[in-house]
């Protein structure tokens, strides 16, 4: 039997210069045993406890205006193939979530394939699933230097809604020993206009 662990979960992933959206993420753990592939980060052959993380991604094109597709002609979600990394976390009070301190460890890296699916064994604990941008503040660091004055039409970043998006807080996903942590993770893309994290566009949009 697999058991709903929780509801939401804010998270970006990065692949090629690509800027996802927020996702909303349904956890889902299962005993049923899978096959593993090793970690490249951690060699967790030699730790004592370890789970399964298994992640099943989509990736959702944004619709971003010209002639109505109908219903029919929407975008829809197929595999997203690419990396997301794993961070020792400390939980809050909840136990749900945590948040994105730089210094903490990155334990793996899980990738997904052509079909979508990606697996990885590591040691049983809390852990944050990241994209790149939010391995270390180099993103941060520029979009603070690029978007520090208003443009044409858009706000100056608004820096308190960035640390956020550095920091978190972050739902926390915990592995169990000898146990499947299995995730849905279905990414949403966005139109180029509403694409840079907490920088407010007002101008005018396509027809």
């Amino acid at each position: 039997m697999c058991s709903t662990i929780m509801p939401w979960w804010s998270v970006t992933a990065a692949k090629a210069g690509l800027r996802l959206a927020g996702v909303a993420v349904l956890l889902v753990s299962c005993a049923t045993p899978t096959s593993t592939l090793d970690g490249d980060m951690y060699d967790w052959k030699r730790s004592k406890g370890t789970g399964v993380l298994h992640l099943n991604a989509t990736y959702t094109a944004p619709y971003c205006g010209g002639a109505d597709p109908g219903p029919e002609g929407m975008p829809r979600p197929h595999p997203w193939q690419g990396a997301m990394f794993l961070r020792a976390a400390q939980p809050d009070s909840t136990g749900l979530f945590a948040l994105n301190e730089l210094r903490s460890p990155i334990i793996d890296t899980i990738r997904t394939d052509a079909s979508g699916q990606g697996h990885v064994r590591i040691p049983a604990g809390t852990y944050l699933l990241l994209d790149l941008d939010r391995l270390d503040n180099k993103r941060y660091r520029q979009l603070l230097r690029d978007h520090k004055k208003p443009g044409i039409h858009t706000h100056a970043i608004d820096t308190a809604c960035l640390y956020r998006w550095l920091h978190g807080p972050f739902g926390v996903i915990t592995i169990t020993a000898d146990d499947t942590l299995r995730i849905d993770l279905p990414l949403h893309g966005k139109c180029s206009w509403y694409d840079t994290p907490c920088v407010h566009y007002f101008g005018p949009l396509p027809p």
